[in-house]
C-alpha cells in the first residue's frame, strides 16, 4: 500500500474540519465504542457514589443541629467528585495510551515498519485524548448533577432534607436515563434496561437503610 493510499484510507480529513478528523480517528480505532462504554460506566458509578453519600447524610445528620453534619457531607461529596474526575482523567489516559502504544508497536512489527508517526498512530493518540475526556468528565458531571441541590442549602434556597430528597430523585432519574441509553445501544428493550439501572439505585438505597438500622446510625 502506498503512502497516498494509506492517507486516503486512514484519515481522509481535511473535509469537515477538526471535528470530522476526530470522528475519522475514533471510527478507525473503534474509539466511539470505547468512549460510549466509559460514558455509561463512569456516569453510573458517579451517580451511585453520590447517592451513597446523600443517603448517609440523610440517615445520620442530627436534625437538631444539622449544620456540622451537612457541611461534612458537602465536603465529602465535592471531594469525592473531584477525586473521581482526576482519577478518570489520569487513569484512563495512562491506561488507554499504554494500550494504544502497544497496538501501534505490534502493528509496526507485523508490517516490518515504524508506525510511530503514521496516521494510524496519530489517530490512536487522538482517541486516547477523547476517551480520557469522556472518562474523566462523565463521572464528575453525573456526580455534580446529583449533589447540585445540596449546594443550594448554604444559600438558603433549600432546606437540607429537601435537598437530599431532590438529589436522590435526580440520581434515580439519571440511572433510568442511562439505562435507556444502554438499551438504545443494544437495540433491545430500552425500558427493560432503564428498569435494571433504576433497580441498582433502589438496591443501594435499601442496603443503606439496612446498614443504618443495623448500626443504629440513623436518628
Amino acid at each position: 500500500m502506498t503512502e497516498s493510499e494509506d492517507d486516503n484510507i486512514i484519515l481522509p480529513a481535511d473535509e469537515g474540519g477538526r471535528i470530522a478528523r476526530i470522528m475519522h480517528a475514533l471510527e478507525l480505532t473503534q474509539g466511539v465504542e470505547i468512549a460510549r462504554r466509559y460514558l455509561a460506566m463512569n456516569a453510573f458509578d458517579g451517580a451511585l457514589t453520590m447517592l451513597g453519600l446523600i443517603l448517609g447524610g440523610l440517615f445520620t445528620i442530627n436534625p437538631l443541629d444539622p449544620t456540622p453534619g451537612f457541611n461534612a457531607i458537602i465536603l465529602a461529596a465535592v471531594g469525592t467528585n473531584i477525586a473521581m474526575a482526576i482519577s478518570g482523567f489520569s487513569g484512563s489516559y495512562l491506561a488507554e495510551r499504554a494500550e494504544r502504544d502497544r497496538e501501534v508497536d505490534d502493528l509496526g512489527k507485523a508490517m516490518l515498519t515504524d508506525m510511530s508517526e503514521s496516521l494510524y498512530a496519530k489517530a490512536s493518540r487522538t482517541t486516547s485524548i477523547v476517551v480520557t475526556i469522556v472518562d474523566g468528565s462523565s463521572s464528575a458531571i453525573a456526580g455534580f448533577l446529583v449533589i447540585m441541590p445540596l449546594l443550594l442549602v448554604p444559600m438558603g434556597i433549600l432546606h437540607y432534607q429537601t435537598a437530599f430528597y431532590i438529589g436522590i430523585g435526580i440520581c434515580m432519574l439519571l440511572l433510568f436515563l442511562l439505562g435507556l441509553f444502554l438499551g438504545s445501544i443494544s437495540k433491545k428493550n430500552i425500558w427493560s434496561y432503564g428498569a435494571k439501572t433504576l433497580l441498582a439505585g433502589i438496591l443501594t438505597a435499601i442496603m443503606m437503610i439496612l446498614i443504618s438500622w443495623l448500626t443504629g446510625a440513623s436518628h
